[in-house]
């Protein structure tokens, strides 16, 4: 490891990793986000995966809100012969739905955000740490 600077204990990596890693968690979904979180090597492939996770989030957030409800299909094609559970209105159903939806989404933003500013903390430090000190810095 001569030729790498270790920030915090690991290589900081490439933007490319980043992506690649922010793909594969974005596609498999949660699966995806623990294989590529499990299996990071460096803070570009770390953050990409939490980043992963946040798009999937902002994804099942769009997903509930366009369906508007929180009920499960069986009920409806059943003729609403589930009996056993009491059903809540359609208003308040709906109003869950948001409220669950909008909560996803900015937990989904706010990962993306912090993922987003953690890699680029770790490559600015990776850019002090590897800059020369001028003259000044090295006599105080």
């Amino acid at each position: 490891m001569g030729d790498f600077i270790l920030v915090e204990g690991m290589p900081v990596g490439s933007i490319f990793s980043f992506f690649w890693n922010l793909l594969i968690s974005a596609s498999f979904q949660f699966v995806g986000f623990m294989l590529t979180y499990l299996l990071h090597t460096s803070h570009a492939s770390k953050q990409g995966s939490r980043a992963g996770l946040g798009v999937s989030l902002v994804q099942a957030g769009f997903y509930i809100r366009s369906r508007g409800t929180l009920e499960d299909d069986d009920y409806y094609y059943n003729g609403g012969s589930d009996n056993e559970q009491q059903q809540s209105s359609p208003a308040e159903d709906s109003m869950d739905a948001d409220i669950l939806s909008y909560v996803f989404m900015m937990l989904g933003w706010f990962f993306i955000f912090h993922s987003l500013t953690q890699y680029f903390r770790a490559k600015q430090m990776e850019k002090i740490i590897t800059s020369q000190p001028t003259t000044a810095e090295a006599i105080v």
